[in-house]
Parts: structure tokens; C-alpha cells; sequence
């Protein structure tokens, strides 16, 4: 590829930056040793942008993405053609179009397309993001017991959009006021999330919480694309901190410090689990007397109250069926995906929370649809939820949040490297930086738990509505100001 712009020492430079956020340090390269542009030099990069689905999460990674290459290169030196998943167009059909008109490079946002254009061309540099797993997504083999070094050894590289796992366990313990169990819901067909929660689950373990999974079925409106499957790992097991030390690319640091983790992807047949501390669910405090005699009065009311709402006969005291059509169901059995259409959401929910303090919901998780029933349902019960993600967060105690226009930015500093004719092959996956997530709570559900947070959280709704998307990130300038 024609070498333009940027000189070596301005690419040494570059494989040494991060995302600069809050007015820290972009790592920005010498201009004083960066050469000027020739006259003669007009020659203009063809970039196609393949985005998943045409949302506005993935719309601002792209913004990131080009304003990132307008930086560096000029905005004259660069055109971006955007095409993006929709019902009449498949993540097949947009990558072929697009390498049927031999761009420089693919941009991709989201895993179908990555995905798509991976399997469709193995010259033509492609620069993704918006991928929780880049190693189960393009079924990276761990080779003799070796971590995985974050390089592709293809022609990918890129950005991960995956959260501080180790950040929303420390956040899980400083929200939860008596944390003694953790519910981790999933979908069996939602390998990211899966992914995400056995990193989390690592954690817990190392510091001595126990927890459960609870299988929870998407709802039709969550479609699988057969190109996502990919993610599925080579093989379908699962580590959890009993395994997390016996090499495979699943080294788990201390709590305290992030990292990067690569506990397996795993089958999307698999059964829910639970730890190795579990000792049958949390310790409910004794009642008074007074209390008690309360509570018959309204066990009492409620028998004979006919027109009585269904989900509050679900949050009494007594002991609830998880199948209203099998009613000696059990929750193992229940817990096998085979089971899975015996599955009633609110009824699920109520055997969570009578059995955890707090429940982890992951980024992009299938069940976000359904987290106004899921979220109602802890909130009544006092439970905690921690959020992956904003749209989650809409129905959760706390969540943490990091701006996908940095990301985009990131992706855009691989692409200046791979045009300044680094080997893409050797270039390292990139990941958010811990130090720019914010934390987020939710007023609402604060104010019925009648909880404070200090002013290192803020609220979620007035954060959003005031938020300016790539506000926080130091973009480079040719004056270097």
C-alpha cells in the first residue's frame, strides 16, 4: 500500500497511543518531526463502512472513526462509504458489495459484518469495533497454553467494546449494601454475554462471592444471525476461577487492577451453573414479632382479595413455580436450555431475587428488551442490578458508561498505522480504558432504596440528556494543541 503523511517516526509513535480522554495525554506524536505533505500527493484513501445495524450507537463509533482520519490525514485524503445491515440487506450482501469495488480499507461496526468481511477477503485491511470477543469472533485458537497476545495474525485488527468486567464488579460492591449472592442472567444463544459474565463470574470468585445463573429465554423480537454463531469457542467448555489458572489464555488479575482476560466463549447449549460458594442463596434477616403479625394480616388480605394484581401474588413470602403449566418443575431442570420454552419471566425473576442480593445483566445483552419486567421485579424485591450498558441502565441500580465515540477515535489511530504501512498482522487489539468510564445510577430506583451516591456517580437520565458524545476525548491537531 502506498506509504503517505506519516513518517516512521510518526508511526513509532502511534503504536504507543491510547484514547485520551477527561484532558489526559493523547500520546500525541512530535509534529516537529512529522514531514510535510507533498504537492504532488493527492491521492485519497476508499474506505467502506459496514455497520450491523444502522443505530446510533454504531453511527457514533464511525463519527469517532472519521473524525479520527480527518485528524491525521486531512479530510481531503480519505472518502467513507457507508452501508449498514437492514431487512433487505444482509451483512453478506453489503461486504460483498463493498469489496466488489476494491476499497483501501473496511470498516466494520458490529459482528455481522466483521464477521461478513472476514470471511469474504483476506487482503483488504479491515479495521472493526463494537466487538465484545475479537477472539471468539474470529475463532483465534489459544495454541500450547499461551495467552492470546491480541493480535489477529490476519488482516484484522481493531477496537473491543467490552467494558471493565473488574470495574462492575467493584461498582456491584460498593451499591449493594448487603452483597451476599449474585444472580448472572443469559441467554444460552447470547455467546457475548456469556463470555462477558464468566469474566465477571472470575471475579466474584476471587474475592469469595457466590453466585448463580439463571437461563432466561430472548424473546422473539432478539434474532440470532447465523453469522454470530461464530463466536461460539472451539470448544464448548466453561471456566470459571477453579480453571481460570490453568493457562488457556484465562489468567484473571487481582480485583483492583483490569486487564485482559480470555475465559472461553462458550456452547451456546450449555447449562446455567453456580459457583463454588453457593450455599443455597442469601440469609433474609429474622422479622420482629410485629412485623411477622403484619405479614399474616397481609398474607390474609391478599386471599381474599380476588381482584389482587398477579406479579404481587408472585412477591410474597411463599414459594413460587417457575413453570405455571409444570408446577413440580425443578430449577435444575429449569436451567437446561432443553427446558427453556418452560421458562415465565416474571416467575423467574421472583425465584432470583429471593435468592440474591444483586443481579449482573452485561453490555449488549439479548435480554435488554425485557428489562423493564426484569427491572421492576428487583426493584420491588430491594435487589440490586447492575447494568453493561446505558439501555440497560434505564432499569438498573447502576451501570457504567464509556463513550463509543473514543472507541471509534481508537479504531481510527489502527487505520492511520495500517496506511503508514504497519503490518496489520501485528497490530495489537485495542480496548476501552478503564480510566474514562463514568459511573451512572439511577435516581429513581436510589431514591426507593434510600441511597445517596457520592459525587463520583452521576445520575443517569441528567448525564445523558446533557452528555455530548466525543466531548472527553483529546483529538490529535496538526499544531498539537
Amino acid at each position: 500500500m502506498k506509504k503517505r503523511f506519516l513518517t516512521l517516526t510518526l508511526a513509532a509513535s502511534l503504536a504507543f497511543s491510547m484514547i485520551g480522554c477527561g484532558g489526559k495525554s493523547d500520546s500525541k506524536p512530535n509534529i516537529n518531526e512529522v514531514t510535510e505533505e507533498s504537492e504532488s500527493d493527492s491521492h485519497s484513501y476508499n474506505i467502506s463502512a459496514l455497520l450491523s445495524e444502522d443505530n446510533t450507537y454504531n453511527r457514533i463509533l464511525l463519527q469517532g472513526f472519521s473524525d479520527c482520519l480527518t485528524d491525521y490525514l486531512g479530510e481531503d485524503h480519505f472518502k467513507i462509504t457507508t452501508s449498514a445491515v437492514s431487512e433487505k440487506l444482509s451483512s453478506d450482501q453489503i461486504a460483498a458489495g463493498a469489496i466488489a469495488k476494491s476499497p483501501d480499507m473496511i470498516f466494520t461496526a458490529g459482528k455481522s459484518t466483521l464477521v461478513s468481511a472476514k470471511s469474504s477477503t483476506d487482503n483488504i485491511p479491515i479495521v472493526a469495533t463494537g466487538i465484545i470477543d475479537f477472539k471468539g469472533t474470529l475463532r483465534i485458537p489459544t495454541l500450547n497454553g499461551k495467552s492470546w497476545d491480541k493480535t489477529t495474525g490476519t488482516n484484522v485488527t481493531g477496537v473491543s467494546s467490552k467494558p471493565s468486567i473488574v470495574d462492575q464488579v467493584s461498582l456491584m460492591i460498593e451499591a449493594t449494601e448487603d452483597l451476599q449472592t449474585v444472580g448472572i442472567l443469559f441467554s444460552p444463544e447470547d455467546t457475548d454475554a456469556i463470555y462477558q459474565n464468566e469474566i465477571f463470574e472470575a471475579y466474584l470468585d476471587q474475592a469469595g462471592i457466590p453466585w448463580k445463573e439463571y437461563l432466561i429465554p430472548a424473546t422473539k423480537n432478539v434474532t440470532v444471525e447465523k453469522e454470530a454463531q461464530s463466536s461460539i469457542a472451539l470448544t464448548p467448555s466453561k471456566y470459571v476461577a477453579s480453571s481460570a489458572k490453568a493457562g488457556m489464555d484465562n489468567d484473571v488479575i487481582p480485583l483492583g487492577e483490569e486487564g485482559s482476560l480470555g475465559l472461553n466463549s462458550t456452547s451456546s447449549t450449555r447449562v446455567a451453573l453456580v459457583s463454588q460458594f453457593w450455599n443455597g442463596g442469601k440469609v433474609v434477616p429474622d422479622m420482629t414479632p410485629s412485623e411477622e403479625d403484619s405479614t399474616k394480616d397481609t398474607a390474609e388480605d391478599d386471599k381474599t382479595d380476588s381482584s389482587k394484581d398477579s406479579k404481587d401474588e408472585k412477591s410474597s413470602d411463599k414459594e413460587v413455580s417457575t413453570d405455571k403449566n409444570s408446577p413440580e418443575a425443578s430449577t435444575d431442570e429449569l436451567n437446561d436450555a432443553a427446558n427453556i420454552d418452560s421458562i415465565n419471566l416474571e416467575d423467574r425473576m421472583v425465584e432470583v431475587c429471593n435468592e440474591c442480593s444483586a443481579i449482573y445483566i452485561p453490555f449488549g445483552s439479548m435480554l435488554s428488551d425485557q428489562m423493564e419486567t426484569i427491572g421492576t421485579i428487583a426493584e420491588d424485591a430491594g435487589v440490586t442490578v447492575v447494568a453493561g450498558d446505558t439501555t440497560i441502565g434505564e432499569h438498573a441500580l447502576v451501570t457504567l458508561f464509556s463513550d463509543p465515540y473514543a472507541l471509534g477515535y481508537s479504531a481510527g489511530k489502527k487505520a492511520v498505522k495500517v496506511f503508514n504501512e504497519e503490518d496489520i498482522k501485528t497490530i495489537k487489539i485495542g480496548s476501552v480504558d478503564p480510566d474514562d468510564s463514568v459511573k451512572l445510577y439511577n435516581g429513581e430506583i436510589a431514591k426507593k432504596f434510600n441511597m445517596e451516591f457520592p459525587k463520583s456517580f452521576s445520575e443517569i437520565s441528567e448525564f445523558l440528556d446533557t452528555y455530548e458524545y466525543g466531548s472527553t476525548t483529546t483529538r490529535y491537531t496538526a499544531t498539537g494543541e
